[in-house]
């Protein structure tokens, strides 16, 4: 017996068809690769390094320049990451405990 044949416009027809998901013009998700966790990653970072620079900016600061062996400024900036501050918050942090206490009455 002989398998019946398709008619060709019906062929033709099949395989011209578009997915559903094209046709309604939606993404199909898709797995994420090691480029797509690696920019989630290190958007996570910055939005966590942003927040953390946002709560310590409650007080009025001034500007200041300071030259350091490159060696301090790795140590500085290690302690401060696994402290979860900012290097400005260690700095800050460590001078007052340096320095003296403050007197009460007007400041100059």
């Amino acid at each position: 017996m002989k398998p019946k044949a398709v008619p060709l416009q019906k062929q033709q027809a099949e395989s011209t068809e578009a997915e559903p998901s094209r046709d309604l013009g939606i993404e199909v998700e898709r797995p994420l690769d090691a480029e797509d966790v690696a920019l989630s990653l290190l958007d996570a970072k910055v939005r966590a390094e942003e927040t953390r620079a946002d709560i310590s900016s409650t007080e009025s600061h001034a500007d200041l320049s300071i030259r350091l062996p490159r060696a301090v400024i790795l140590r500085l900036s290690a302690e401060a990451a696994n402290r979860n501050i900012t290097p400005s918050e260690l700095i800050k942090r460590a001078l007052m405990q340096y320095l003296p206490p403050q007197k009460a009455g007007p400041s100059r």
